[in-house]
């Protein structure tokens, strides 16, 4: 089974529900892992910190919101630290809006500048994230 993180801000939950909408077809073998209102439950972010241990593939969707969230840059910050012990595989950096400047924020590390995907559309997203997903 191939473990996916999907790392968002709940305030791009409308667009970020279509891809997961779109993603529920893959095949059985890929599991996805989001948190996304309404929560069963407050989750503590160091059980959503915990759960990366046991994920193969994080993805991050990079928008404004994304980049001013706590959690999102808690969880990017300890997948980029388990992807340097090869504990996740692979991260894939995804900007869904063309007023930030990846390249030149400070917001997002230079360890994912230079993998980050550009996606101009909700379709175009839910592309990038299939191909990357099923190469795995």
């Amino acid at each position: 089974m191939v473990k996916v993180f999907l790392s968002c801000s709940s305030h791009d939950q409308t667009y970020i529900k279509y891809i997961i909408d779109d993603l529920r077809t893959l095949p059985e073998k890929y599991k996805l892992f989001y948190f996304l209102p309404p929560y069963k439950k407050d989750i503590p972010i160091d059980n959503i910190i915990e759960r990366l241990y046991d994920i193969d593939l994080f993805i991050l969707f990079i928008t404004n919101n994304s980049l001013n969230s706590q959690f999102v840059q808690r969880e990017l910050s300890q997948a980029i630290y388990l992807n340097n012990l090869n504990r996740i595989k692979e991260i894939c950096p995804i900007s869904l809006d063309n007023s930030i400047d990846v390249f030149k924020d400070s917001r997002i590390p230079e360890y994912i500048k230079n993998r980050i995907y550009l996606s101009e559309s909700p379709l175009e997203t839910v592309q990038i994230v299939r191909n990357f997903i099923l190469n795995y």
